[in-house]
């Protein structure tokens, strides 16, 4: 059963958020992948692919928005749907000329918006 569970990949920084997501994600039957920022989830990329991306924009060392560019550019990994999930509400220029966003939330908010959107997303 473990093999058919769909990975989600969390690139966020806020370590509560991380835990909430995980939590919640999990009690779904998804199995969790957490990076800290966008250097993290690249890393964590060249192991694992995951089903779905649930990323924020503001984060330290990468952020998400050079995390975006970088992953669209890449020809294996440039299919898997991310979700933004930012407090910031404006969408990056460049997020938007690449396209390709499969939902965004604007922090805080009702984690079944985000469940909603992952299950639209993997269906």
């Amino acid at each position: 059963m473990r093999g058919t569970m769909k990975k989600i990949l969390i690139v966020e920084d806020d370590s509560d958020f991380q835990d909430i997501y995980q939590l919640y994600l999990q009690g779904e039957s998804f199995q969790v992948l957490t990076a800290l920022n966008g250097k993290e989830a690249m890393a964590i990329l060249e192991k694992e692919t995951p089903s779905l991306i649930i990323l924020d924009l503001i984060m330290p060392v990468m952020d998400g928005e050079e995390f975006y560019v970088w992953l669209r550019a890449q020809e294996k990994w440039r299919s898997i749907p991310v979700i933004i999930a930012s407090v910031n509400d404006k969408m990056p220029q460049r997020v938007i000329d690449l396209g390709g966003i499969a939902g965004s939330l604007k922090k805080p908010f009702e984690i079944d918006a985000l469940i909603e959107k992952i299950r639209a997303n993997l269906n």
